[in-house]
C-alpha cells in the first residue's frame, strides 16, 4: 500500500525531547497546510498527543521517503538538531495501518484502555479533512480504523473500568500518602485530563478538592460536578501550598507553575511532604522545582512503573485486541491489494465470460430444435436448463475465484492471473494504483 508514518512516543522519546515535537491543537491546520507545501498531491494526517507525534501519508510523499517526511516534520516543529531524527520509527505499508489502528485502539497508550486517544484520533481526522490534506485513502483507511477500535471495545475488556493517565496519577497519590480522603488537592487545567482526574480523586473519597482554569466560569462549572471548589487563576501561587497534592494538566506551552512559586510554598508548608503531578506535554511545573525539599515532583513519564502493572492486569484483554487487531490490518491491506491489482474488474470480466459461454451454449442448443422443442408451454424446461447451466458453470468458476482472491493476497497475482487470462479469453488493465484507497465497504462514523 502507497502508505507512510513516521513519528516519535514515549516509547522512543524522551519527555524534553517530545516536548519540542509537539505541536498544540490550535497550530496543526497551519502545520499540515506546510506540510502538504513541501509535500504536494499528498494526503496527510497528523497525530499531536502529551505521548506522541505521527505524520501518515499517502500518495507522493511515501514514494519520497522517511527522511523527507522526518526533515519536514522537524523543520515545521522549529528543530534543527539532525540527532531528533533518530527518535523516529518508519512504519511502511501494513505496518503503518497495524500501528493505526494500535493507537487508536489504545493498545500502544502509556495507560492501556483508556479511551481518550481515540477521541483525538478523531480529533486529528477532523482537522485534517476541514483542512484540505485528507483524500480517499486516508479517509477510508480511518473508517477502517475507527471500526475497528469500536470492535476492541466491544468484544474485549480492555477498557473495563475507568482508566486515564487522570486515574493513573490519582493511583501515584495514594501509593504516597495511602489515605487521600484527608488531603486536599488542587487540580490546574480542567480539560479532559483535568476532569478525568476529578473524576478519580471523587471515587477515592477525596472531600476537599480545589479547581483552577484561565476561564473561572469553566472551572466553577467543572468543580461543582465533584464537589470541589472553584479558584481564580491568579490565585494560583496563594492556593499552592494549601495543597498537600498538585496535579496540573494544561494546555499552556510554557511552565504555570514556577520553581520559584513552589520554593515559597515549601516554607510555607513547613516540611511537610509535598505531591506535585505534570501531566502536561510540554510541561506545566518547571522541573527545577523537584530540587526543592520535601517535593516530590512527577512528569507523565513517571507513570509508566504503574502503568505497567495496569497493563498486567489487563493482559489477556490486551492479546485479544492484538489479535484482532492483526487480523483487521492484514485484512485491509488485503482488500486494498485485490482493488489495486484489478481483482474486482478481473472477476468481473471473468463472470462475463461465464455468461457468455452460457448464452452461446443455450442459444445454440435451442436451435437445434432437439432441446425442450415444443412451444411456450415447455418454456418452464428451458429455464431450468438455463439455471442448470450457469449452476454448473458457477462451479467451475469458483475454484479460479478462490486462486485469484488468494493469489491477490499472497503475491502471486501477475502469474495467476495471466493464466486465468489465457484460460477465459481475458483481457483487462489493473488500475493505477497511485494514492488508492482500502475498500471502503465496511464504514464507521468518525
Amino acid at each position: 500500500m502507497n502508505l507512510l508514518a513516521v513519528g516519535a512516543n514515549f516509547r522512543t522519546s524522551p519527555l524534553r525531547l517530545r516536548e519540542r515535537l509537539s505541536f498544540p491543537a490550535a497550530r496543526v491546520p497551519d502545520v499540515l497546510r506546510r506540510l502538504q507545501a513541501d509535500l504536494p498531491d499528498s494526503e496527510l494526517l497528523l497525530i499531536s498527543t502529551c505521548n506522541r507525534t505521527e505524520l501518515y501519508t499517502a500518495g507522493p510523499a511515501a514514494e519520497a521517503g522517511s527522511e523527507a517526511l522526518i526533515a519536514a516534520l522537524l523543520r515545521h516543529a522549529g528543530e534543527t538538531d539532525p540527532e531528533l531524527s533518530r527518535l523516529f520509527y518508519v512504519k511502511p505499508g501494513i505496518q503503518a495501518i497495524e500501528h493505526l489502528m494500535t493507537v487508536a485502539t489504545s493498545l500502544d497508550s502509556l495507560v492501556v484502555g483508556e479511551a481518550e486517544i481515540l477521541g483525538q484520533v478523531k480529533q486529528a481526522f477532523q482537522t485534517a479533512n476541514e483542512t484540505g490534506t485528507i483524500g480517499r485513502a486516508l479517509s477510508a483507511l480511518l473508517q477502517q480504523v475507527f471500526r475497528v477500535a469500536k470492535r476492541v471495545r466491544s468484544e474485549t475488556e480492555i477498557s473495563r473500568g475507568r482508566v486515564s493517565v487522570g486515574s493513573v496519577a490519582v493511583d501515584l497519590a495514594d501509593k504516597v500518602f495511602g489515605d487521600l480522603s484527608t488531603k486536599t488537592v488542587l487540580i490546574v487545567g480542567t480539560g479532559k485530563i483535568g476532569e478525568q482526574t476529578l473524576r478519580s480523586l471523587a471515587d477515592r473519597g477525596v472531600r476537599e478538592t480545589c479547581v483552577l482554569n484561565r476561564s473561572i466560569e469553566h472551572s466553577r462549572a467543572v468543580a461543582d460536578r465533584y464537589g470541589g471548589i472553584a479558584i481564580e487563576f491568579d490565585r494560583l501561587e496563594d492556593f499552592l501550598p494549601r495543597a498537600d497534592i498538585v496535579i496540573s494538566a494544561t494546555s499552556a506551552p510554557h511552565y504555570v507553575i514556577r520553581a520559584d512559586a513552589v520554593r515559597a510554598g515549601a516554607r510555607v508548608r513547613h516540611e511537610r511532604p509535598w505531591l506535585l503531578i505534570d501531566l502536561a506535554v510540554p510541561r506545566d511545573i518547571d522541573p527545577a522545582a523537584g530540587d526543592v525539599p520535601n517535593v516530590y515532583l512527577y512528569n507523565v513519564d513517571d507513570l509508566q512503573g504503574i502503568s505497567s502493572q495496569n497493563r498486567a492486569r489487563r493482559q489477556e484483554a490486551l492479546e485479544l485486541a492484538q489479535t484482532i487487531v492483526r487480523e483487521e490490518a492484514a485484512e485491509v491491506m488485503a482488500n486494498f491489494r485485490a482493488e489495486t491489482l484489478g481483482l474486482a474488474v478481473f472477476m468481473r470480466h471473468l463472470d462475463e465470460a461465464m455468461a457468455e459461454i452460457e448464452r452461446a451454449e443455450i442459444g445454440r442448443a435451442f436451435a437445434k430444435g432437439k432441446v425442450a422443442p415444443l412451444g411456450p408451454e415447455c418454456q418452464q424446461c428451458r429455464d431450468e436448463i438455463r439455471v442448470m447451466l450457469r449452476r454448473a458453470l458457477a462451479k467451475m468458476a469458483a475454484g479460479p475465484k478462490s486462486a485469484l482472491n488468494e493469489a491477490a493476497r499472497n503475491g502471486n497475482w501477475d502469474i495467476y492471473s495471466r493464466v486465468a487470462a489465457r484460460m477465459y479469453g481475458i483481457e483487462t488493465t489493473p488500475p493505477d494504483a497511485g494514492t488508492a484507497a482500502p475498500p471502503d465497504d465496511k464504514k464507521a462514523a468518525p
